[in-house]
């Protein structure tokens, strides 16, 4: 009689870890080792390149009510938070486009550099590496426990790269208003006094 596999446990409360001394350490300094990817049950997968703070948000607005495997606003903020580390690039207008379709001839592109959209004006994202995440955890049937481990690797990685900042397509200076530019130091310093990743879950 074969051996019958050991029935999974279903997950209750979801947290992320305490990192240890070390991994604080390595944060503060700078030096947690960064190579681009997370790895989840022996599949590796390429990072975002920044912690997106509204899913983050969402998860510790979930996290106060506990979450559980009955809770769809709880397991909906989890989704986000995992589909926020993994890296979905932005897609953007060719620099050239076949005028008229299908004839080879390649015309300038007036909209070269601004992000795609569909047809309800959503910019368009590459999910290529979010798909192949997803279909990796449902093929091996990840649990809760195992997934936020995942995430909070991720977040230890991201959150100790250096600081950049966002990048421009179109060339220049972001356009900001003489408000919003005299109040950015001020935003920077409110976000500080965020609870850290580590205790989101608690």
């Amino acid at each position: 009689m074969p051996p019958q596999e050991a029935p999974r446990r279903p997950f209750q409360v979801v947290t992320l870890d305490e990192p240890d001394l070390h991994t604080v350490q390595s944060a503060a300094e700078g030096v947690v080792e960064d190579d681009g990817v997370v790895e989840l049950l022996g599949e590796k997968f390429r990072l975002a390149e920044r912690v997106a703070l509204m899913p983050l948000l969402a998860f510790a607005n979930a996290s106060k009510k506990g979450l559980d495997s009955d809770d769809m606003d709880g397991m909906a903020a989890m989704y986000g938070l995992i589909r926020s580390v993994i890296h979905r690039p932005v897609l953007y207008e060719p620099d050239t486009i076949e005028q008229p379709e299908g004839s080879g001839h390649f015309l300038p592109n007036p909209r070269a550099g601004k992000p795609q959209r569909d047809e309800a004006g959503k910019v368009l994202c590459d999910e290529s590496e979010w798909n192949r995440f997803v279909e990796h955890a449902e093929d091996l049937q990840a649990e809760g426990d195992e997934l936020m481990e995942a995430v909070g690797a991720a977040m230890s990685v991201i959150s100790a790269r250096p600081r950049k900042r966002r990048e421009i397509s179109s060339g220049g200076s972001p356009r900001t208003s003489p408000k919003s530019k005299a109040g950015s130091s001020s935003r920077d310093t409110r976000l500080e006094g965020l609870v850290s990743v580590a205790d989101l879950g608690r």
